[in-house]
């Protein structure tokens, strides 16, 4: 498995946990449990950027990537 494969499949999984945690958010009533998924979802989704920056630096460094 190639480095850019990789990266693309943790962005994907970073992106379906996003989806996931918000979906465990709207599943409770309890405040401090929405707020505590919430907070997970956010610091998942704080990552996908930095993931998605490196997957175009893999991809500008190995042009056999493109």
């Amino acid at each position: 498995m190639t480095t850019k494969t990789r990266i693309e499949q943790t962005v994907a999984g970073a992106q379906s946990l996003a989806g996931q945690l918000k979906s465990c958010a709207l599943d409770t009533d309890v405040p401090a449990v929405k707020n505590m998924y919430n907070a997970m979802a956010q610091q998942v989704e704080d990552m996908i950027p930095k993931l998605q920056g490196r997957l175009e630096h893999v991809k500008q460094e190995e042009p056999q990537f493109q």
